[in-house]
């Protein structure tokens, strides 16, 4: 069987799956998916702190979901990559 590799919005690069924090958007609604299994679009953001860094002055996500972040996720986010 093999790895599934999905690519980080930050620095685009394939990573596998496990070693990337998935963020969702389903019904409107955004959430971060530490188990990788909720329903609905998911951007991956690598859990380093390079990605974290990028992450705060870029606006990847917003690109990828075509929409603006809420505040609240934003930093359950950073919490996430320490």
């Amino acid at each position: 069987m093999s790895i599934p590799f999905r690519m980080c919005v930050v620095c685009r690069n394939m990573k596998p799956k496990e070693e990337l924090l998935r963020v969702v958007k389903y019904d409107g609604q955004f959430t971060v998916d530490t188990q990788g299994k909720l329903p609905g679009r998911g951007a991956y953001i690598c859990k380093n702190g390079e990605c974290r860094e990028k992450f705060e002055k870029q606006r990847s996500f917003e690109r990828s979901f075509k929409a603006a972040l809420p505040p609240g996720l934003k930093e359950n986010i950073k919490k996430e990559l320490i």
